[in-house]
């Protein structure tokens, strides 16, 4: 039986909690950076040139491939680059973006608002709107909504997951609070579209106003809400899906494979706006938190908007600052605020810089198992990924960790084994990498060494065979030169007695 819970997981409190839930809007802005590389799907090819002007909400860039989404314009105004641009990304890589300047208009394409109800249109209607929409999974993993529901078609339970476990993200608490019955409709569309009997919303314990608020609005007796203990990682799929249903979902193995759909409650919301209200996904809300922050607090900005524009209006301090997008713990670090928001920005910490702490051995006290939310044994993991040993890591179930920072948290010496752990992951793609290289060039140098000696034969064989028919046909020119000599002499000899008959 489930019991809403798992092994494992910390309680980290949120240090910098905003003062209201409310969620603050910021102003479409002058100029918006896209990002055409999207999470899945490959990079997106523009469908405008440019120097064209485009309208709030056209499409102006799509993916192809079996997963294909689509980029809007979230400003109108005219496209004035398509270049490679610094992401968000600790290594400051670029990518292709679009660049839109505002013409201080915000003019949208003219939109069609849905005349029928969505339980009236088919599954594969609703699922095409998502599409169109270019939603993708909001709470981080950026993988295309529609091809999630697709892959899940006929799953017997949806889940919500609106834990927001991650500590100082609190964009999914505002959002249930704002928009509740919105989020309870955008469940009865996912419901239809994906032929799910029931839905669970999964909502922590210390969430209390936004579980009200969902309360209010939920009259479907197919849906129900259930309370997680405020514990880091209950957001994770697979420990979710245990805590509620008792179903483990195997390493290497999909909760579509057992029926499950799982989605974010922000995805939920950018469903209910693409179904219902026919608009496709040009905002986001973020959570602008820090100790370097005077004001806490969620924002809804246009996708494009720059970090420091968004962070502005948090009133941040005159120090130097540590930008971290996403939570505190499975946040990544980047270089500054100039970059802009994407549609997997949930979070933007902007801490005063300090020292980092100070790496210290590991004195074997074994905090970080008991915390392990997969029951792992990080500090076996860690001397095993330190000295590279990949196989004896395995044989701890390396390929388990999701990364999530719980040893990190509880190490006395500061040691940063989740990094250790994500080293000795990307340590083994690159050895099977390497080794299925030197596998297809040996396999490619046996092929030519087979194909040499075969060639060699077969030459050798052709050769055999001109040598024969050579001498065969010597053989048979030779016999037929003798006769005919022979006809020639007797031809002669005839002659000859001829001619001696009539001497």
């Amino acid at each position: 039986m489930a019991h809403n819970t798992f092994k494992g997981g910390i309680y980290i409190p949120n240090p910098y909690r905003a003062k209201k839930a409310q969620i603050k809007q910021v102003p479409p802005p002058e100029q918006a950076v896209l990002l055409l590389q999207q999470r899945v799907g490959g990079q997106a090819k523009p469908c405008v040139e440019l120097g064209e002007r485009v309208l709030t909400g056209q499409v102006i860039a799509q993916t192809s491939g079996p997963f294909p989404t689509s980029v809007h314009a979230s400003i109108s105004g005219i496209i004035s680059a398509i270049e490679k641009r610094p992401i968000p990304h600790p290594s400051g890589i670029k990518a292709m973006c679009m660049v839109i300047d505002s013409d201080g208009k915000d003019e949208w394409i003219e939109i069609e608002k849905c005349d029928e109800d969505f339980l009236d249109c088919s599954a594969d209607k609703v699922i095409q709107r998502i599409r169109q929409a270019g939603i993708v999974g909001m709470g981080g993993a950026g993988f295309p909504t529609h091809a999630k529901i697709t892959n899940a078609r006929g799953a017997h339970t949806l889940i919500i997951n609106a834990t927001e476990c991650e500590p100082g993200i609190m964009c999914d608490d505002s959002l249930m609070q704002e928009y509740p019955r919105e989020i309870v409709r955008g469940i009865e569309v996912l419901m239809h579209a994906c032929g799910a009997q029931k839905a669970i919303i999964a909502i922590e314990d210390d969430k209390q106003e936004a579980l009200n608020s969902l309360l209010e609005c939920n009259f479907n007796e197919r849906i129900s809400i259930e309370k997680i203990p405020t514990k880091y990682t209950s957001g994770a799929e697979k420990l979710l899906i245990k805590a509620l249903l008792g179903i483990e979902i195997p390493a290497g193995a999909y909760a579509s494979d057992h029926g499950i759909l799982c989605q974010n409650v922000g995805t939920v919301k950018a469903i209910y706006d693409a179904v219902i209200d026919n608009k496709p996904l040009i905002s986001r809300i973020v959570t602008v938190t820090g100790s370097g922050v005077k004001n806490p607090q969620n924002y809804e900005a246009r996708l494009g908007t720059s970090f420091a524009a968004v962070v502005e209006c948090s009133e941040p301090n005159n120090q130097k600052h540590h930008i971290r997008m996403g939570g505190m713990m499975m946040g990544v670090d980047i270089p500054s605020a100039q970059y802009s928001i994407c549609k997997i920005t949930n979070c933007i910490f902007v801490n005063n810089k300090k020292p980092k702490p100070v790496v210290k051995e590991c004195i074997r006290c074994g905090a970080c198992a008991p915390v392990c939310p997969v029951n792992l044994l990080p500090q076996q993991l860690y001397w095993h990924a330190k000295s590279q040993n990949i196989e004896k890591a395995h044989q701890y179930n390396l390929t388990d960790c999701i990364e999530c920072g719980c040893c990190n948290y509880v190490c006395p010496s500061n040691i940063p084994l989740a990094e250790y752990f994500s080293f000795a992951k990307a340590l083994d793609r690159n050895l099977k990498r390497e080794a299925q290289r030197i596998d297809q060039s040996r396999a490619r140098f046996e092929f030519r060494e087979y194909r040499l000696e075969r060639n060699k034969q077969e030459r050798s064989e052709m050769m055999a065979l001109k040598k024969k028919a050579l001498k065969e046909k010597m053989a048979q020119d030779k016999q037929q030169g003798q006769v005919q000599k022979d006809k020639i002499a007797e031809a002669m000899a005839r002659v000859k007695k001829s001619k001696e008959d009539n001497a």
